[in-house]
């Protein structure tokens, strides 16, 4: 399958994450967890930077996103580590693991394969499956099911309403499918020669952060992206400059009131000194509705760039090149 595939795919995708989860075999004493780490890179990260923001407000352990070959320190018995690389053979991913099975975590693993999976069955690890033969940020939906589904059982006791709704944001996803890929254009159009300036609020980090990368990956571009408030107490002053190449694009979502007028009062003061800009919300949705329509959308933005610029969004050149010269390194 081609990247469009994918992302066209994505609605389906959640039925088909939801079976695996709900297949899934997990047996962990949450009365002996404190913390949780996810340990993951790249597609495989931001799955677990959008659970932080999701469960941030009902979760009375931390969560922790774990982005090294090394572990903090305060990691112990106490921890549940979460292993999760799609290919299974993500190097940090893999020493981090060693480092956790050291401390004696209660471990889980989510992959398609690989030494990830191996050393999982080897050591009675439990372990997800995911389905192979895609790029790891093209199973976004898979593995962000998959945590949704372990924190909810875990420590939220049901997955009834989780399940509910997922299905209602698949049928609304793809009964909307064409409109959002339609404002998709509208959005592509307006990022033509420029820089964008992604900002957002702390609810939604893990979708802004998802937008650079797929920016960066699917369509060759540098972007940056910053949260509101903490924009507010710095990224803010350079605005007061005419800037013609860059461009600032606003994600609105459900926030503290606070927050929505901060970005009312950014979006007047910054929309005075650049030649455009993007404000995307969702009015329809609840919170994690909102949160799947945007990765949808935007996901489709960058895919759109990179056909018109006519560029491969699956060619990571660089990459590869990199994990070449690693594996020549012992």
């Amino acid at each position: 399958m081609v990247m469009r595939d994918f992302i066209k795919e994505f609605p389906k995708h959640i039925d088909h994450a939801i079976k695996i989860a709900e297949e899934a075999q997990i047996f962990i004493n949450t009365r002996k967890i404190n913390n949780i780490l996810i340990s993951a890179q790249g597609g495989s990260s931001i799955a677990g930077v959008m659970i932080k923001n999701i469960f941030n407000n009902n979760l009375s352990v931390p969560i922790i996103i774990n982005q090294d070959y090394k572990i903090p320190k305060f990691v112990d018995d106490k921890t549940l580590f979460i292993a999760s690389s799609y290919s299974g053979n993500t190097e940090e991913t893999l020493s981090a693991l060693d480092k956790a099975i050291a401390k004696n975590c209660t471990i889980i693993a989510i992959t398609s394969g690989g030494e990830l999976l191996r050393v999982s069955k080897q050591k009675g690890f439990d372990y997800i499956i995911l389905p192979s033969g895609g790029a790891p940020r093209a199973m976004l939906c898979y593995s962000l099911v998959q945590l949704l589904y372990i924190i909810s059982k875990l420590f939220l006791s049901s997955v009834d309403s989780l399940k509910l709704e997922l299905e209602t944001i698949k049928h609304y996803l793809i009964s909307n499918q064409d409109n959002i890929e339609a404002k998709s254009n509208i959005i592509a159009d307006k990022l033509v020669h420029k820089m964008p300036f992604i900002y957002t609020f702390p609810e939604f980090e893990g979708v802004a952060l998802r937008f650079k990368q797929q920016l960066n990956e699917n369509s060759k571009r540098h972007a940056c992206y910053n949260i509101i408030p903490e924009m507010n107490h710095n990224e803010i002053v350079p605005w007061v400059n005419k800037m013609s190449c860059v461009i600032p694009i606003f994600l609105n979502g459900l926030t503290s009131s606070r927050n929505i007028k901060r970005m009312d009062f950014s979006i007047k003061k910054i929309s005075k000194n650049v030649e455009s800009f993007i404000e995307i919300e969702n009015t329809e949705l609840n919170y994690l509705g909102q949160y799947f329509y945007l990765i949808h959308l935007l996901d489709f933005v960058s895919l759109i760039l990179a056909e018109r610029d006519e560029i491969s969004p699956n060619d990571i050149i660089l990459i590869n090149e990199l994990k070449e010269k690693l594996n020549k390194i012992n």
